[in-house]
C-alpha cells in the first residue's frame, strides 16, 4: 500500500484554506504562513475599542456555493454563521427595491424594479431594457468590452449610472467603470441574480471572517493530523526530480496560494516566467472600511445602504449583527475617490467623510465616541478587459499549482474565485499524482 504523499500548501488565505480542507484526509500536510493568522486579505482583525473588525470583503450572496459547501464540510452551518437578507437595493439618495422571497427568477427582479421607489416609470423601464440588452450581449459572446463603452453605445445616462452601474459594479468588481470587463460581469449576473431567486440573497457574517472560516479550518486540518505553520515565510521554493523543496522539507507536491505581488519570489527560478509576466501585468484597487460607534442608537433605513452621490458606497449597521450604535463605510476603489474625501495635512480623512455621510441619515447624530480606518491598498486584483491567465504548464509538470481569487478564468477577485481556485488546484494536484503513481 501507498503512503500518502506529502504535499504543502503555501498561504493560509482563503484559496489556500480551501485547498489544505480538500487535500488533508488524502494526503500528509503542512500549511505554511507567512502571518501571525490565517485569512488572508480577508481576515478579522482587532483595533483599540473593536474586537470583530474585518480587513476584507464585507458581504456574501447566494451564489457562494462553493464558499458554503466548504463551510459545511469542516462542520459549520451557514445559517448559524450569517446573517441572511433578500437581495435589496437601497440608496438613500436615489432607487430603491427588495426582491420578493417567493417569484423565481428572472421575475423576481422584474417585480422588484417595476415596484421600486424614488424612479418613475420610464426610468423603470428603461433599467430594464438595459438589463435585456446585457444578457443578449451575454449570449452572444461577442469580444470583451469596458462596462463604460457598452453603457455609451446603450445611450445609458449619468443619472443611471450613479443610481445604479457604478455601484453596482465597484461592489461585484471593485474596478471602475471605465476599465471594468463586460464579460466578467456577465458571468457574475448570470451565475448570480439571473440564475435564481435565492443566488442573490445577502449573506453577512455575524462574527469576524477569521472566526467564520479560517478557525474552522485549522480545527478541521487538525483532525486530520494536518501540521499549521503561521509566522513561516517561505523563501524561494526548489523544484527537481519530481520534488518539491520547501522550508529545508521535500514534498511530492505543492499548492501555491500566495497574493500574486508575493509569488515571483516564491517560485523556482528556472519555472513560471510567464506568470511572472502576468503578475507584471496586475492592476490592484483598494477598499477603505471606517468603524464608527456612537453614544446613542443609529437609524439606517436596511442592513446595507448606499449613496449614489457621496463618497461613502455603502453603509453596513453593525446594530443588526450585535454591535449597538456601530456602522460600517464601506469605500471601493478608495484609491481613485481619494480626492473626492476630506482631507488632514493631505491626506484622506476617511473617519470625517463617514460620519458626515451618516449625517445624511441621521442629522442629530453627535461624533463618534470610537472609530477605526482600515484601508486595504491592493484589496483586490482589477477586473479589467480581455485580462488573461497565464500558463501554469511548466509549474504543473514540476508538481506545483497555484490558487488565488486572481487566477480564476470567470469571476473578479471574490471569496467564492478563492475558494473554487483553491479546491481545483487542489483536486489537479491529486489527480497527477494519483496519476504518476499508477504508472510506476
Amino acid at each position: 500500500m501507498n503512503p500518502k504523499p506529502e504535499i504543502a500548501v503555501i498561504g493560509a488565505g482563503w484559496a489556500g484554506l480551501a485547498a489544505a480542507a480538500y487535500l488533508a484526509p488524502h494526503c500528509r500536510l503542512t500549511l505554511f504562513e507567512a502571518g501571525k493568522v490565517a485569512g488572508g486579505r480577508a481576515r478579522g482583525v482587532a483595533h483599540g475599542e473593536f474586537k470583530e473588525l474585518d480587513n476584507g470583503q464585507h458581504l456574501l450572496i447566494g451564489a457562494y456555493r462553493t464558499v458554503f459547501r466548504l463551510l459545511r464540510r469542516v462542520g459549520e452551518s451557514p445559517d448559524a454563521l450569517f446573517l441572511r437578507e433578500p437581495l435589496h437595493w437601497h440608496l438613500a439618495d436615489g432607487f430603491q427595491f427588495c426582491c420578493p422571497q417567493k417569484l423565481p427568477a428572472p421575475l423576481h427582479l422584474l417585480w422588484a424594479v417595476l415596484r421600486g421607489k424614488n424612479a418613475d416609470w420610464a426610468q423603470k423601464t428603461a433599467l430594464l431594457r438595459q438589463m435585456a440588452a446585457l444578457q443578449r450581449w451575454h449570449k452572444r459572446q461577442p469580444p470583451d468590452q469596458s462596462i463604460a463603452s457598452w453603457l455609451d453605445e446603450q445611450q445609458v445616462g449619468e443619472d443611471w449610472r450613479a443610481q445604479f452601474w457604478r455601484p453596482m459594479v465597484l461592489g461585484a468588481l471593485n474596478t471602475p467603470l471605465e476599465t471594468a470587463s463586460l464579460r466578467v460581469l456577465c458571468h457574475v449576473l448570470a451565475d448570480g441574480v439571473w440564475a435564481s431567486r435565492d443566488a442573490g440573497d445577502f449573506y453577512i457574517a455575524k462574527r469576524n471572517l477569521s472566526d467564520t472560516l479560517a478557525a474552522p479550518v485549522l480545527r478541521y486540518l487538525a483532525q486530520h493530523g494536518a501540521k499549521y505553520r503561521p509566522n513561516c515565510r517561505i523563501a524561494q521554493v526548489q523544484a527537481a526530480s519530481g520534488k518539491v523543496q520547501a522550508d529545508g522539507q521535500t514534498f511530492d507536491a505543492a499548492v501555491f496560494a500566495v497574493a500574486p505581488y508575493h509569488l515571483a519570489p516564491l517560485l523556482p527560478e528556472h519555472l513560471g516566467d510567464a506568470v511572472r509576466q502576468a503578475v507584471q501585468q496586475l492592476s490592484y484597487h483598494a477598499i477603505t472600511t471606517v468603524y464608527l460607534r456612537y453614544p446613542q442608537p443609529l437609524h439606517l433605513p436596511a442592513v446595507l445602504t448606499g449613496f449614489a452621490h457621496r463618497p461613502t458606497q455603502w453603509l453596513l449597521d453593525r446594530g443588526r449583527l450585535q454591535h449597538p450604535n456601530e456602522a460600517a463605510a464601506i469605500i471601493s476603489t478608495s484609491d481613485l475617490v481619494a480626492e473626492s474625501s476630506l482631507h488632514t495635512d493631505g491626506k484622506p480623512d476617511w473617519a470625517a467623510t463617514a460620519h458626515q455621510d451618516l449625517l445624511q441619515l441621521n442629522p442629530h447624530l453627535p461624533p463618534p465616541e470610537a472609530q477605526q480606518t482600515i484601508t486595504e491598498k491592493r484589496a483586490t486584483v482589477a477586473s479589467t478587459v480581455n485580462r488573461r491567465l497565464p500558463d501554469m504548464a511548466d509549474l504543473n509538470a514540476a508538481r506545483i499549482w497555484l490558487a488565488g481569487d486572481w487566477l480564476h478564468e470567470r469571476y473578479p477577485a471574490t471569496l467564492e474565485a478563492a475558494v473554487q481556485t483553491g479546491e481545483r488546484a487542489a483536486q489537479q494536484c491529486l489527480d497527477a499524482l494519483a496519476h504518476t503513481s499508477g504508472t510506476r
